[in-house]
């Protein structure tokens, strides 16, 4: 029994149960507040993961496998896409490979023209799936876009004059006095020759005409012009004054060319490089390259040329 004439006692009794009542009521405020904190934290925290994760939503790899297209963006660059300028009709190396993993997947192509200034907008933008370029693989565009393994591989090579007194047999020949070379302000080869054949006479030639160094070896202008082997080679074909040097192995600062996704696309860069790595195990690219004209190196550091 209580003693409830001890004052002291009771006043003891009332202190406990007033904090008891507020503890209960402190207790209920601070598991709904739990609640609420914790909801908020599922919500954010789902919404953020969906976000960083691609594959809790479609991917692009199903989208194309469920809608049945593989929307496929390109620039014409002449052995990989050849554009026919009367029909539109695509030819190519690369169409020839799109074409095929089209037909494994039972899907169709839808072909989107693009610019080598556009194509990562493109990408981003959603207006084509992938691209297959071609596009060279560069430091700073992989900041941008992510390359798939290499498929070919693309150097510079040179015409000099048919009759003329310059035949150089290797590439240590354009290192002398007297001797003219000319390339194209800016690009790859203006370095090359700087730094390679400082005793030469470099001529570096302003503007976007990719066929300049080339049109002055014709005119007389310089002994050697460097140029892509592919713009040297539909060069040589229009021009007969000339001979092309330093073709097939032969061909100098060789660049990568490559296919592009969204830097986070990883399933469908991995179903590319797949299809890459099939078709070129099983022969399908070297028989590709055999119906063109102008053939790309390929298997690298193993580079070979089909003769």
């Amino acid at each position: 029994m209580i003693n409830n004439r001890n004052p002291k006692f009771l006043v003891q009794i009332c202190i406990f149960a007033r904090t008891f009542s507020i503890s209960q009521k402190m207790t209920k405020i601070i598991k709904f507040t739990y609640f609420i904190v914790f909801a908020m934290f599922i919500q954010f925290g789902c919404k953020n993961s969906s976000n960083q994760n691609p594959t809790l939503s479609s991917s692009t790899l199903e989208q194309i496998v469920s809608k049945k297209e593989m929307r496929v963006g390109y620039l014409v660059f002449s052995p990989c896409v050849i554009k026919n300028t009367q029909s539109g009709e695509l030819s190519g190396i690369f169409v020839d490979m799109i074409n095929q993993i089209a037909q494994s997947l039972n899907v169709k192509v839808t072909w989107v023209e693009t610019t080598l200034a556009n194509f990562t907008a493109g990408l981003k933008t959603n207006q084509f799936d992938f691209c297959v370029g071609p596009t060279f693989v560069t430091i700073p565009r992989a900041t941008a876009v992510s390359f798939t393994q290499p498929i070919n591989y693309v150097g510079n090579s040179a015409v000099i004059k048919k009759n003329g007194k310059f035949k150089p047999t290797k590439i240590e020949d354009l290192n002398q006095k007297g001797i003219k070379i000319s390339v194209l302000q800016g690009q790859a080869m203006e370095e090359f020759c700087k730094r390679n054949f400082p005793n030469a006479e470099l001529v570096s030639m302003a503007g976007g005409d990719l066929t300049a160094p080339l049109v002055a070896v014709s005119t007389g202008n310089t002994d050697i012009g460097f140029m892509n082997h592919v713009t040297v080679s539909n060069y040589s074909k229009e021009h007969k004054e000339v001979d092309v040097v330093f073709t097939g192995n032969s061909q100098v600062e060789i660049l990568p060319l490559s296919w592009t996704t969204k830097p986070n696309d990883y399933e469908l860069m991995n179903f590319l490089n797949s299809s890459i790595s099939y078709l070129k195990s099983t022969n399908r690219i070297a028989q590709y390259q055999k119906k063109y004209d102008i053939q790309l190196l390929y298997d690298f550091p193993l580079i070979q040329t089909l003769r």
